[in-house]
């Protein structure tokens, strides 16, 4: 077998200090190197996985390639059994009957029941000894100011009461009080929303029917938080504050987020930034200073990071009190660096050590995180935030209604269990199409147009144009591949859909008391 005119090398090379592993095509000093025999033409993306990650049937990419060459910007690793559900926030306005289970209890046998099409029935014989109905769903319960509201017939008091797991384990439950005429019960202090488990409705001992048609769960009405938005461009408020402050006003934006510009630890126009914040504070709208990269978590990027926290509270420390910023929000995204520039395993660590080292540099000045939705799976990276964070703007860049709900309900529920603020940010600016291929495990030995390499504990993708085996690789096979265009993530197509949206959100996040309002993302 003749060796391809020009063979490519694949070079994995060991994390070293502060710098991390890394994998390319061509040859390294003092990298492990396999030789592919594969021809350099033939070969499209080398891709790094994380160096815990357990690639099983199917990996999924997702990038764009419209110049010809897949630049992956996500990856899935599909696991061969599906998981199961994780419990869904209970949602508000929704009839809950049409998915709950139903179960009688009772030893006299005094209580017979039926729950159909999203309707219960209840009838219950005189009798003594405790009986009736347990309700159940797939849910928790939100940590949000909200009761249940059932629309209901019948003779008789029925006594509800709600229990968590803990009671639930003991027989245990709290009382919520009978249904009156306004058919609202209020949940009851006490109850871990959580692990929120069961609805107990209780038969009175006389003879007595219940039917109820629906049961939903609503938001305490509240005041309706400011909306704010992001504006990137500092000429917009250098060059044309009073277009910006007049445009703010007609959108009913109650607080902007701009690029205040620095020079040697200071702010280089405050008079011209006193200004703005002053005439804007006069129509009743906040400023706060937005900055933020990627690479500010490096170790060597910490320290000047911090220093522009102290320009911004240096600022605001000379300021009268009209011209002073609201605070300062860092838009960091360290998950945006690729693996060889900092391995995923070292984000979390470095992005609270930058926290950290703002919050000291920021002072009593109000500190503010921008994350995505997606961090709810990192309950730890969110429990040490909170000693830094004063509030967080959470992109939950999502289309569908009832995604924007649950991505949303965990870090409000944050907010509520650490005595923060929330703010929920949504995207409105154009977002390009992107491809995502689909490629499943092949037999042993078997050609496959994507081979997965183990070198220094490394784990690599090598992504090719033509199918290729190798003895010391697992190939995958290109299943299929679908163009993702963005509709799901951000309403720049509509905009008038996300107009009409934002007060019933608006509504259910006031349940809240942390929540801060919704922030728009390339809203101008």
């Amino acid at each position: 077998m003749t060796a391809p005119l020009h063979a490519a090398t694949l070079s994995v090379c060991p994390a070293t200090g502060d710098a991390p592993a890394r994998a390319f095509i061509g040859d390294g000093p003092g990298c492990r190197k396999i030789e592919l025999g594969i021809d350099v033409a033939r070969i499209e993306t080398v891709y790094m996985l994380p160096a815990d990650a357990r690639p099983e049937q199917t990996i999924l990419l997702q990038g764009d390639d419209s110049k010809g060459t897949l630049a992956v910007s996500e990856h899935t690793l599909v696991p061969a059994k599906p998981q199961p559900d994780l419990p869904a926030p209970m949602p508000f306005g929704e009839n809950l009957l049409a998915t709950m289970r139903m179960r009688t209890f009772g030893v006299e046998e005094r209580v017979q029941a039926s729950l159909q099409d999203g309707r219960l029935r209840i009838e219950c014989k005189a009798g003594t000894k405790p009986a009736g109905v347990l309700l159940r769903g797939p849910w928790y319960l939100p940590r949000a100011a909200a009761s249940l509201q059932a629309t209901f017939s019948g003779k008789g008091q029925f006594l509800w009461q709600a229990a968590d797991a803990a009671r639930a384990a003991r027989e245990d439950a709290i009382d919520m009080g009978s249904l009156s005429s306004t058919g609202r019960l209020s949940l009851p202090a006490g109850l871990e929303r959580h692990t929120w488990e069961q609805f107990t409705i209780l038969c009175p001992a006389q003879a007595s029917s219940l039917s109820l048609d629906a049961l939903t769960l609503e938001p305490a009405a509240a005041a309706r938080a400011p909306r704010s938005t992001w504006i990137w461009n500092q000429a917009e408020w250098r060059e044309r504050g009073q277009a910006l402050i007049d445009w703010a006003t007609q959108e009913k934006i109650g607080e902007l987020f701009v690029t205040v510009p620095l020079q040697e630890g200071r702010v280089i126009e405050p008079e011209a930034l006193a200004a703005f914040v002053k005439a804007a504070g006069a129509r009743g709208i906040a400023v706060t200073a937005v900055d933020g990269d990627p690479h500010m978590v490096l170790p060597g990027e910490q320290a000047p990071t911090a220093a522009r926290a102290r320009a911004y509270a240096a600022y605001n420390a000379q300021a009268e009190p009209a011209a002073r910023l609201k605070g300062m929000q860092f838009d960091v995204e360290p998950y945006l660096l690729p693996a060889h520039v900092l391995p995923p395993s070292e984000r979390d660590r470095r992005y609270l050590e930058l926290a950290a080292r703002l919050r000291e540099a920021a002072g009593s000045m109000r500190l503010e995180f921008v994350v995505p939705f997606w961090w709810d799976g990192k309950p730890d990276l969110l429990r040490e935030l909170a000693r830094s964070a004063d509030a967080l703007s959470v992109m939950d860049y999502r289309t569908d209604p009832g995604q924007i709900y649950r991505f949303a309900v965990p870090f409000l529920d944050w907010a509520e269990m650490h005595g923060k603020q929330v703010r929920i940010a949504l995207e409105a600016g154009p977002i390009g199409a992107e491809t995502q291929r689909r490629y499943q495990r092949a037999a042993k030995g078997a050609a496959g147009d994507m081979l997965l390499f183990e070198l220094e504990g490394q784990q690599v993708l090598i992504v090719l144009r033509q199918p290729a085996a190798h003895a010391k690789a697992q190939a995958f096979t290109l299943a299929g591949s679908r163009s993702v265009d963005g509709s799901a993530t951000t309403f720049h197509a509509d905009k008038a859909a996300l107009t009409r949206l934002l007060p019933k959100l608006e509504t259910a996040f006031g349940a809240w008391k942390g929540f801060g309002g919704i922030a728009l993302h390339e809203w101008r």
